[in-house]
C-alpha cells in the first residue's frame, strides 16, 4: 500500500522529498532502486533529445534533470563556479575525476538512495537518469550499481569534439580569469586538441565499463539514431526491458549536418583532431 501511495506524489515534490529522505534511511531507500538506466554520451551527442522521445514509455521513471551537482559532482559541477583546486574535466580528466571521489569519500551510497526514494516515491519502473557527463564516471560506480545499464550515445569524434571545444572556448574568451589560473590553453587549436583527447579518453571509460560488466552497454550511434529513429527506439527499449513507444506520429529523418561542419575546420586542425580520434572512431564503425 505504501508503494501505491506514493505513487500520487508529483515528480517535483518526489524529487524534493527525496533530497531529504535519503538522509534519515539511505540504507532503505538504496534497495528500493529497481533496473538504473543511465543515459550517457560525450557532449552534443543527441541522447537529450533521444530521452525526450523516451519519456513516453509509461514503464520509465525519468529522473529530473541531469543530477550533475548533486549526485555526481558534487562541489565540481559547474566548475567554473565550484571552489575545487582542479581544473575542468577536459583538462585533465583523471585528476578530475580523483578529485570528484576524493570529495565524496569514494563513495556514491548518497546518490543511490537519492535515486532510490525517487523511484519510490513517484511509485514508477525502470529509472532513467539522463546524465552525458556521467560517462566519464561510469566506471567508478559500479560496485554501487551492479544492475544498471548504460545507453551510450556516440557521434562522430571530430564533430563532437569541435562542437564542444567552441562552445567552450567562447566561455574561456568571456571570462579567462579562472582557466588561466588552473593554466587551461587560450588558443582554439590548443582547445581542440584537449577535446579531441577527453573525448577518446571518454570512450575508453565506457569500453571499460562493457568489459567489466559485459550486456550492461548498449551503444548508439547518433547518426544511426537520427537517420532512421524506429529501430534504433525499439532497439533501446528492448535492451532497458520496455515495451517501445508508441508513436503518435512519424519521425522525421534529420539532416546530418557533419561534412558541412567539418568543412568549416582548416585542413590542419582537422589533421590533428583525426590523428586523436581516428583509431577509436575506426573501433566504432566510423570512417576517416
Amino acid at each position: 500500500m505504501a508503494t501505491v501511495a506514493m505513487a500520487f506524489l508529483s515528480n517535483e515534490l518526489a524529487l524534493s522529498v527525496a533530497r531529504r529522505a535519503k538522509y534519515f534511511s539511505q540504507d532503505f531507500f538504496r534497495r528500493r532502486l529497481v533496473s538504473p538506466v543511465f543515459v550517457v554520451g560525450f557532449n552534443n551527442s543527441g541522447k537529450s533529445s533521444a530521452v525526450d522521445i523516451l519519456k513516453s514509455i509509461e514503464e520509465l521513471t525519468i529522473y529530473p534533470g541531469e543530477g550533475n551537482a548533486e549526485l555526481w559532482f558534487r562541489g565540481h559541477f559547474p566548475w567554473i563556479e565550484s571552489s575545487v583546486s582542479v581544473g575542468p574535466i577536459w583538462l585533465a580528466p583523471d585528476e578530475f575525476i580523483r578529485s570528484v571521489k576524493d570529495a565524496c569519500g569514494g563513495s556514491f551510497k548518497s546518490s543511490k538512495a537519492q535515486l532510490g526514494a525517487y523511484q519510490w516515491f513517484v511509485g514508477g519502473g525502470n529509472l532513467v537518469n539522463d546524465s552525458g557527463m556521467l560517462a566519464a564516471l561510469a566506471p567508478d560506480i559500479l560496485s554501487e550499481f551492479p544492475d544498471a545499464k548504460f545507453v551510450h550515445f556516440v557521434r562522430d569524434g571530430r564533430l563532437a569534439s569541435y562542437i564542444t571545444a567552441r562552445l567552450e572556448w567562447s566561455r574561456i574568451i568571456r571570462s579567462p580569469a579562472k582557466y588561466i589560473e588552473y593554466d587551461c590553453p587560450l588558443r582554439f587549436s590548443e582547445v581542440l586538441r584537449k577535446m579531441a583527447e577527453y573525448w577518446a579518453w571518454t570512450m575508453r571509460r565506457m569500453d571499460e565499463v562493457s568489459s567489466t560488466m559485459p550486456g550492461s552497454v548498449l551503444e548508439v550511434r547518433y547518426e544511426d539514431w537520427w537517420s532512421n529513429p524506429e529501430p534504433m527506439i525499439e532497439s533501446v527499449a528492448r535492451f532497458i526491458g520496455v515495451p517501445p513507444p508508441v508513436a503518435s506520429k512519424s519521425y522525421v529523418p534529420k539532416t546530418d549536418l557533419t561534412q558541412h561542419l567539418l568543412s568549416e575546420m582548416p585542413d590542419d586542425e582537422l589533421a590533428m583532431v583525426e590523428g586523436i580520434v581516428g583509431p577509436t572512431m575506426r573501433g566504432k564503425g566510423y570512417s576517416c
